[in-house]
Parts: C-alpha cells; structure tokens; sequence
C-alpha cells in the first residue's frame, strides 16, 4: 500500500510537470503562429490573441492520434517494466521543463518537438542500458530499446522541414509578390477575390480534411465521407469563397488579406494545438495510462512489462480541453512569449533597424557568394527583363517615417505567406503522425519569405543570416543537450529512486522560480532602456531630455567603474574587480543600443534641427570615448590583481586615490548642472576641469621621474602611466560634454 502511495505522488509530480511545462513550452513555441499578425499588425494584440485562442482550443481535439509518439514512436515500450519507464517519463519531462525555461528566458526560439525527441531517447537509452545490466550484466543491443526505424523517421521528419519550409516559402513568397507587388492598392483589386479564396481553401483543405482524421469528435463514416468529396469540397470552396470575398470588397471595401492573416493565425494555431500538444502532455499521460494499466494488474510495479504501451490507447477529450485552457491562458499572460517572438520578427523585418546578432564569417561567406552568384545571373539576363523584375520588388517610399507604436516589420502579403505555408506543412505532418517542428517550420518559413522579399539587402544581410545561423545552430545544441540532460537526469533518478523523484523535482522548482525573477528583474531594466525610443516625432525639448538622461546614466556607470577599478587594485580584491566588469558589460550594452538607434532617432527630428542632431550624434562619439577610457581603467587594474603583480606603493596609491576623489566630485557637479539645468555651473566647470587636470599632470610628471631613475620597474610604470592618462581623457571627454549642452543652450558660448 505505501508503494501504491508512492506512485500516487509520482503520478501528481508527472502531470504537475505536465502544465509547468505546458506553460514554458508555450511560452516558447506558441509565439510561433502569432509572429505574422503582430509584425504585419493585421489587428490589436488583444484581438490576435481571440483569434489564436479559438484556434487552440479546436486545435486540442486534433491531438489524441499524435500521442502514441510519446508511448511507442521512439523507444520499445516492451523492454521496460512500469518502475523503470517511470524513470524515463519523469527524466524527460524534468530535463524538458528546465531546458524550456532557460530558451524562453533568454529570448531564443527552440523547438519542443526536438527536446521531447531527444529528451525519450536519451532517458529511454540510458534507463534501458541500466536495465539491462542489473539484470543480465550485459549492455543490449541499440535496436532492442530504441524503436530505431520510427526515430530515423521523426527526426528526419523534423530536420528536413528545416530546408523545405525555406525553399517553399521562398518559391511561394516570390511568386506571389511578383503578382502582388508592394503597391497592394491596385493589385487587391485584380487578384485580391481570387488569391483569398486558394488561400483559404488550401487552409480548410489542409486543417479540415487532413486534420480531421485526428480528432475525437468526427466519426469513422465522416471521415470516409470527406475523403470520398475531398475534390467537391475543394472546388466549391475556391469559387465560393472567392465570390465571398470579392463582394466583401465591393460593398464594405474589406482588405482581403487581413481575413487570411487572421483566419491563417487561427489555422496556424489550430495545427500547432494539434502537432505540438504531444510535446507537453505526451509524456505525462503515457504515465498516467501506465499507472492505471499497473494498478488493474495487480503485479508488483517491477513485475509489470509496459507492452501495453505499444498498443493505441485513446486520450480523453477533457484532458485535451484541460490542456487547452493552460495553453491559452498561458498566451494571455507569459511575458516570456513576448520576447521570443522578437527574434523572428526582427530577423524577418522588411526595414532597416537595431541587428540583434553579429555578423561571423560563415554569414559574410554566405552573403559573398549570393552577392557574386546575384551578379553573375545579373549579367546573364536581359536588362529589359532584370528591370522590369526590379520594379515588382520596388517598396514606395513614405513621405515620413511612421509612429514606431503602429509601424509593421513586413506586410500582409508576406504575413499570409507565412501563414498559409506554415499551416499547410505542419497539418500535413499532423495528418501522417509525423511531429514536425512548429518552430523550425514556421521561423524557417518566415526566413525564406523575408529572403524572397529582399527584405535582406546589402546593409543588413550579414545580420540577418548571422541571426538565422545562430538560431539554427542553437537547435542542433538543444537535441545534444536533451539527449544528455535527460540521460544523466535518467541515471540519477535509476541509482536514488523515490528520493531522487522528489529531490530533483524540488531543484527544478527552484530554478524555474528563480529563472522567473531573473527575468523579471530583466524586463524592467529593458522596458527602462527603451523607453527613450519609443517617441514618434522629436522636437527640441525632447532631443535634450533623452540625450541627458542617456548622459546621466553614462556618468553614473563611469563613477562606479572608477570606484571599483581603484578599490580593487588598492586592496588586491578580485570580487570588487569583477563589479566593475559588469558596470562595463551594462555600459557596453548601453552604448551598442544608442550605436544602432542613432541614425535612426536623429531621422525622427523635424528637418532643419541641425543643431539638436549635432549635440545628439557628438555627446555619443564622446560617451563611446568615455566608456573606452573607463574599460581601459578597469582591465589594467583586472590584469594586475587577477595575475598577482606586486601591489603599487603607497604613495602611489594615495595619488590615485585623490585623483579618483577629484574626478568623482567633478562627476557629481556635472551630474547636478545636468538635472538641475544649470547654465552658471556648466559655466564655472572650465576652471574645475584646469584644476583637476593640473594634478594628474603634477602626479604623472613625477611618474615619468621615478621611470628615468629606475625607481619604478618597466610593468608597474605602464600600469600608473596608463591610469593616469585614462583618468585625464575621462575628465576630458567629461568636460566637453557639458560644454556641448552649454553650446547648445547658449549658442554664442565657445569652449576656450
């Protein structure tokens, strides 16, 4: 009876990992399908949401076919008995809900679908392989524990969907905008009725008719029926939808395309629902199922063979519906959703912008070949026709630049693509039991309609490939890392038992609530970042503000680098070293952020505030200046204690520390002229910058002396030389920003 029990709890952790993770998975995935409507703005957030929502919850009555790919697709479920496959189902799902987490915390799409694979894999190996040594003191064979055929095909399934969802939507998105053009005012009126009513019949093909062989509400004669009409249904929808549409867009002059991107958004969910549920709740119910099978046994919980397993069992439809409620409350309510789908969007935007990632040489190879290879055909190809080619892809010019609160990152043509394509690939998999990835299909499929759109040009390309290369490579870690993760957390779980369950169980609650606050504390400082550049139109007022409070922000980093670097080196601490890092990693942020909004926020200045554009783009050349002195401070100091270098002497210590002192009263003065508006302390600030700067000069020429006599050998004369240089461009670079606010203020003062 008390081992009954401890099922019981084991049964209670599994399906309460089951809607962690149906919460951190969505988190991550379900972003997926709602990227298109929020960067093409078809409609509000909250309206996209609805859309989506209803989606989710028809979606959930497909997946009850797609749940056997957690019981028997990829491991023989005859190899175990029910003790040992709950090892398996809880190392899955433990490695699964923190792996999850630690992607939706950074921002980053992976895909749930390669997690569950690798993640049954791996515990399902290991657990076998320890299996059988306690048994026979032998290793089995690899075929007897893995269903080998069934995961070749999976993960073939999964990784092949990378290259064809590219090369679809790319084909797909080129022609399309060839018809459409970017100028959609004319063209909605020619192809608009008729593209509507393809696109919408492929949707209802694909989701109604290949989909309903899944759900639990439509009969084994209603199948039979709709297969047998499939080309009936087909024809009578394209007409009947076209003449829908084309009268919509007589009488209430509707855009087309915003009922293929909404009604997209809904099929896209509705597929993902059905695809992607297995990767949250698979698992556990395959434990629930197990659990129930053992206890009508009667056997002893390692006399119980789990064959029972590789046998088609139905999930109840409420648990389903269940699973749906979580999923869309989770859409409504998971910060982390949001940042995930940045990344897409920003990679797949049609304007130019902040790069989220960096450019490496396999992204700069890349762009040079295509680069050549674009050339090459160039020169191959009528001009008549490469001409009139250019012009289908030719975006119209905005006399202004839009609000930033209301600017889309593509437009609906590119958005229904996506859709359209991203729905058609993955019911299509759903209907052949294969668990393609949403993620990898439907961000593939944005990257290759985004290329096609020649969204990617000369100024961004290496960015965008770089990012795409990034997130690529980041999902060929995640299946190394769940595979891994989830053996070892399967051989500690085999080796500690009961204990084990429940201490690991414990450790991931611990990280998933402290990743929670990590991430929180994350998003405010960002929402804090941002906030300078969310303005639509700046006038001269505004410029001064936002370029202050960005100055204030520098010169309060500054200050406390200085403090650091100094305190560290005087008393040879490297915990204080590793402080002052970090003020300069948030510096270097900081100023990455202002380098790639720069342009961009002068641009948003009325024209003839040539002078707002000047104080704005010199004090940042001058903060650049000033994080470079201060980063150059902090690594001497971090060079010198991390190595061990004999600590300067006292006298030399004593200089500096009053140096530091100056500056940093001299800091705090500029820092009150600068809130407090104060044109007479800017004024006065001239004859304290001489001042300070007189003593460093005072202090240096006695370094040089100590140089020339020997007193100081050659690594301690470069380590003093060098902070003292550094410290006088800090004031410098200081002093002339005030002087700049001064200027600009008061145009007739000049710096002396």
């Amino acid at each position: 009876m008390a081992l009954d029990n401890i099922y019981v709890y084991l049964i209670i952790i599994l399906m309460a990992t089951a809607v962690v993770d149906l919460i951190v998975g969505v988190g991550n995935d379900a972003v997926n399908f709602l990227n298109s409507a929020i960067g093409s703005k078809v409609a509000s957030f909250k309206f996209i949401l609805i859309v989506a929502s209803l989606g989710v919850v028809i979606g959930c009555t497909f997946s009850s076919g797609m749940m056997e790919v957690a019981r028997n697709g990829l491991f023989n479920p005859s190899f175990f008995t029910f003790d040992r496959v709950m090892v398996v189902f809880m190392a899955v799902m433990l490695t699964d809900i923190i792996l999850l987490d630690i992607y939706n915390t950074f921002g980053l799409p992976t895909s749930t679908t390669v997690s569950l694979v690798f993640e049954i894999l791996g515990a399902a190996l290991i657990t076998g392989y320890l299996l059988s040594y306690d048994k026979t003191g032998t290793i089995p064979d690899f075929h007897a524990v893995i269903n080998t055929s069934s995961a070749i095909t999976i993960i073939s399934g999964i990784f092949l969907s990378v290259f064809i969802s590219f090369i679809v939507s790319t084909v797909v998105q080129h022609i399309v905008r060839i018809v459409f053009t970017f100028d959609l005012e004319e063209s909605l009126k020619k192809y608009g009725a008729i593209f509507s009513g393809i696109s919408i019949s492929v949707i209802t093909y694909f989701l109604l008719i290949k989909g309903a062989k899944g759900s639990v509400f439509i009969s084994a004669d209603q199948e039979a029926w709709i297969s047998r009409h499939t080309s009936d249904i087909m024809l009578v929808s394209v007409v009947l939808w076209s003449i829908v549409i084309q009268m919509l867009m007589w009488w209430v002059r509707i855009n087309p395309l915003k009922i293929i991107v909404l009604l997209g958004t809904f099929s896209l969910a509705m597929a993902f629902a059905a695809n992607d549920l297995v990767n949250f709740v698979g698992v556990p119910v395959a434990g629930l199922i197990s659990y129930q099978k053992w206890m009508l046994s009667g056997l002893a919980a390692t006399d119980y063979n789990m064959v029972i397993l590789a046998s088609k069992v139905e999930t109840p439809y409420w648990i389903l519906l269940i699973c749906g409620g979580i999923m869309i409350l989770t859409l409504w309510t998971n910060a982390k959703a949001r940042k995930v789908t940045e990344t897409e969007v920003s990679l797949g935007r049609q304007d130019e912008g902040d790069e989220k990632f960096r450019p490496n040489f396999l992204s700069r190879a890349m762009v040079g070949l295509a680069v050549s290879t674009g050339q090459l055909i160039d020169s191959m190809v009528p001009k008549k026709w490469s001409d009139a080619m250019s012009l289908r892809f030719m975006q119209k010019k905005e006399s202004k630049p839009a609000p930033e609160t209301v600017s889309t990152s593509f437009d609906l043509v590119r958005a229904s693509v996506n859709l359209i394509v991203s729905s058609v690939l993955i019911a299509y998999g759903t209907a052949n039991k294969l668990p393609l990835s949403t993620t990898f299909v439907t961000f593939m499929v944005a990257m290759g309609s985004s290329f096609a759109d020649q969204a990617w040009g000369r100024e961004s390309a290496v960015y965008r490939v770089a990012g795409v290369i990034n997130v690529i490579a980041s999902w060929f870690l995640t299946a190394a890392i769940a595979f891994t993760g989830a053996g070892f957390i399967a051989f500690i779980l085999y080796l500690t038992g009961t204990t084990g369950f429940f201490v690991l169980a414990g450790l991931a609650t611990f990280f998933l609530v402290r990743s929670h606050i990590v991430f929180q504390k994350r998003a405010r400082q960002e929402q804090i970042e941002n906030k300078a550049f969310t303005t639509e139109r700046m006038d001269a007022r505004q410029v001064m503000e936002q370029s202050k409070e960005a100055t204030l922000k520098t010169f309060k980093a500054i200050k406390r680098i200085l403090q650091h670097s100094v305190h560290a080196l005087e008393n040879e601490k490297q915990g204080t070293i590793s402080k002052a890092r970090e003020e300069i990693q948030k510096l270097k942020a900081q100023n990455e952020k202002l380098h790639t909004k720069i342009i961009k926020q002068v641009r948003k200045m009325d024209q003839g505030q040539l002078a707002a554009g000047r104080l704005y783009i010199l004090v940042f050349d001058n903060s650049q200046d000033l994080y470079q002195s201060a980063s150059l401070v902090c690594d001497v100091c971090t060079d010198h204690v991390i190595n061990h270098h004999p600590k300067p002497n006292n006298y030399f210590l004593k200089n500096l520390k009053e140096v530091e002192s100056q500056l940093q009263n001299f800091i705090d003065t500029c820092i009150l002229s600068l809130e407090k508006n104060d044109l007479a302390a800017m004024r006065g600030i001239k004859e304290r910058e001489a001042q300070i700067e007189e003593i460093i000069s005072r202090h240096l020429d006695r370094e040089i002396n100590d140089i020339q006599t020997g007193v100081l050998s050659s690594r301690m004369g470069l380590l003093q030389t060098r902070l003292y240089l550094e410290l006088q461009d800090i004031l410098e670079h200081t002093g002339y920003i005030l002087h700049l606010y001064l200027q600009y203020d008061s145009p007739s003062t000049a710096r002396p």
